[in-house]
């Protein structure tokens, strides 16, 4: 995976991880939304391994955050 598309993966990640585990955003302030939302791209980053489908990678993303 180059950086670009690793880049690409990971935002969008980090945004369905969000949604699903805030129920997109709802009753949030906005330091909880900046809070949570850095949380997730945290997860991202140290749930990525090389050669890690998108799938793989979504759904321990997904473990850690929820």
């Amino acid at each position: 995976m180059t950086e670009q598309e690793y880049e690409m993966n990971a935002e969008a990640i980090a945004l369905a991880i969000w949604e699903i585990s805030t129920g997109n955003g709802r009753d949030l302030d906005e330091d909880q939304h900046d809070s949570h939302m850095a949380n997730c791209h945290a997860a991202v980053a140290n749930t990525y391994q090389d050669d890690i489908s998108i799938k793989d990678w979504h759904d321990a993303t997904l473990k850690v955050v929820a």
